[in-house]
């Protein structure tokens, strides 16, 4: 899916629901950069990206795409769908002997996010309400 920057009311509304997903962003200059889109600036169009890479080769952590030089963007992936549950039960089923501050750093997220997932997950009966399942921080 394509989206030329015409109708910015409209677009940054349509843009809102691809947070997350992999974009392509052609540039008024010829370039082009693909990343995730992670924000977007209602109010000049402004797109901020991770992992980027742009048409030379150059990759960057994060790059901000000021909304004046951006000619057209491409959708290449869906936003994903996982939730934080998931994501923490995808952890421990490769290692159960995890942590909860390990886990925590590879999700990038608070210790206390992770807490409470795990027990959400424990109410939701997908994780054994024993303490023993997940060590606690050492």
């Amino acid at each position: 899916m394509g989206i030329y920057l015409q109708q910015e009311n409209r677009i940054s509304r349509l843009l809102k629901k691809y947070i997350r997903s992999e974009v392509e962003v052609y540039l008024l200059d010829g370039r082009v950069i693909k990343g995730k889109l992670v924000q977007i600036d209602e109010e000049n169009m402004d797109l901020f990206l991770e992992d980027c890479i742009d048409s030379e080769g150059k990759s960057s952590p994060a790059t901000v795409i000021m909304g004046g030089s951006i000619l057209y963007i491409n959708i290449l992936s869906p936003p994903s769908k996982e939730t934080l549950e998931d994501k923490i039960l995808r952890i421990l089923a490769n290692n159960s002997n995890i942590t909860i501050a390990e886990i925590a750093k590879i999700l990038n997220i608070k210790p206390s996010s992770v807490r409470s997932a795990i027990s959400r997950l424990r109410k939701k009966g997908l994780l054994p309400s024993n303490e023993t399942t997940i060590e606690k921080d050492k």
